[in-house]
Order: structure tokens, then sequence, then C-alpha cells
């Protein structure tokens, strides 16, 4: 039994969605530190003028203390949740499917929780569910320390493996972008992104 471990991220992006669709069963680690340039707080679109970054912001605390990741609450006295949904809807308006997701979308966005873990939680559980991506799925009770899972979650590095290219909104002015949030997935390609995740063989 194939078993991988994430860190859940905001709309977990398409190279960790191929990796959880090799699996069997999912791990979520939320006992490890909180870390800046993440997909922790952090999820990519292809907008009308390239790859755009929608970031949360968090409350910080002391510096030079680990913070731990479950602990992160969202700085909710910036309008950040208005502007992403608001760039989410101008990116992908005219894609294939964005019609079909749409009002669960916006009622995602209606209840954002106090805790950075929780909103990743529920964008991840949006995602999975949108893609039928259905696996037994466990919340880990202590820090793991799993070097694949720490790769994925991290946004400086380039990406794990190359993926094949699909159909994007804005391709033909852009080229194919990548490594994207699986809204751009769920987006541009709907009930055959399943197949699409499928088509890709990573070793876990």
């Amino acid at each position: 039994m194939n078993k991988i471990i994430i860190h859940p991220s905001y709309f977990v992006d398409v190279i960790s969605l191929i990796y959880m669709h090799s699996a069997t069963s999912l791990g979520l680690d939320i006992k490890d530190s909180y870390v800046k340039q993440t997909y922790r707080n952090r999820a990519y679109i292809a907008a009308a003028n390239g790859k755009l970054a929608l970031n949360i912001p968090v409350i910080h605390q002391k510096k030079g203390s680990s913070v731990p990741y479950d602990s992160v609450e969202i700085d909710h006295s910036q309008n950040w949740a208005t502007t992403h949904l608001k760039s989410i809807k101008s990116a992908y308006y005219s894609s294939p499917f964005f019609e079909y997701y749409q009002d669960e979308l916006e009622d995602l966005f209606l209840d954002i929780p106090l805790l950075l873990i929780q909103w990743n939680m529920k964008t991840l559980h949006f995602i999975l569910e949108h893609l039928q991506l259905i696996k037994e799925i466990k919340i880990l009770s202590t820090f793991q320390h799993d070097p694949l899972a720490e790769r994925l979650i991290d946004a400086k590095k380039p990406p794990v493996i190359k993926i094949a290219p699909y159909l994007q909104v804005f391709q033909e002015k852009h080229g194919f972008t990548q490594p994207l949030s699986g809204l751009d997935l769920l987006f541009n390609l709907g009930p055959a992104a399943g197949a699409y995740l499928k088509s890709h063989h990573p070793r876990l």
C-alpha cells in the first residue's frame, strides 16, 4: 500500500495532486513548523498577465521562534479573501468548466476560519471532492519529517517533476504554465482531470 504524506496547502497544487492520485492513502502532517515562502499560504493561478501568486496574510509571531503550523492565524484585518476570489474569477471565467464550480467556490469563501490550517483543509477537501479524488485520509498526530512532503510544500524550488501540458486559458499568450493550483486543472479539464492525473506515474 502506497501512502503519501503532505502538509496541507492553499488550494493544493497540481504536482501534489499527481502524487496523491498515485497513492492509496493520504496522511496530513499538520504538526510541522510554519515556514515562509511555501504553499502553506500561497497558491498560483494562470491569469491574463501571467502566473499570479495568491498570498494569504498571516499574523506573525516573534522572530527567531519556531511557530507550529497548526497555530498560525490568518490576518483577517486585510481584505485578501475578496481579492483572491475576484482574481480567480477573472482568470477562469472563460475556462471550460468554471461555471460548474463557481457557486460552490463562492460559498467556500463566505466562511474563512481563524486558523490557516483550517482554511487549507477546507480548500483541500474542495479540490479532492470536485476532482473525485477520494482517498483514505488520516490527520497525523506527530511531525513526520517526510522529505517528499517538505519538498512538495516548498514554493521556492523548481517543480519535483515535469508534468504533461494540458489546455490552459491563456496558453496561447504565455505558453503552458506550471506549477499551478489544482483549481487550474479543475476549471480547465473538469471531469477529465482524473484521467490526466492518472497518466502520470511519479515515484512515491
